[in-house]
């Protein structure tokens, strides 16, 4: 059904770059509607003589497509974020890589703790005066 709605706007479209080409007089817009409306009711009597079955099948057959494409993704998406992980795990065990990174963890510690200490210091000198 896809294919002959797609078959249908491919040859409307031709058919108009025809009717440019040739000058003839631009259709009138309600006749344009009228002919959309004809062909959206056309697609849905065909869709209504389908059978139950056949709608369910079809129904089942797309779900199952658009399921595969994204199990597909996820898998690809999990394949990534291992090979990541692991390249980010084998970068570390470099010991220069693994000391350098232990190393600014350490400095960002003590920054932490010299903060606090000023905090604290800030803290009793405001008491002191408030006597």
């Amino acid at each position: 059904m896809k294919k002959r709605t797609f078959y249908l706007a491919s040859m409307a479209t031709l058919l108009s770059i025809n009717a440019a080409n040739a000058q003839e007089p631009v259709k009138e817009e309600a006749q344009v509607v009228e002919q959309q409306t004809e062909q959206q009711a056309e697609e849905q009597t065909e869709e209504k003589k389908d059978g139950f079955f056949k709608r369910a099948f079809r129904d089942m057959k797309e779900s199952a497509r658009l399921q595969h494409k994204i199990d597909k993704a996820n898998f690809e998406a999990t394949k990534l974020e291992n090979k990541a992980f692991y390249q980010e795990q084998k970068r570390k065990s470099n010991p220069k890589v693994r000391t350098a990174a232990e190393r600014k963890r350490m400095e960002n510690e003590l920054e932490a703790a010299q903060e606090r200490k000023e905090a604290a210091h800030r803290k009793l000198d405001s008491v002191r005066n408030a006597k």
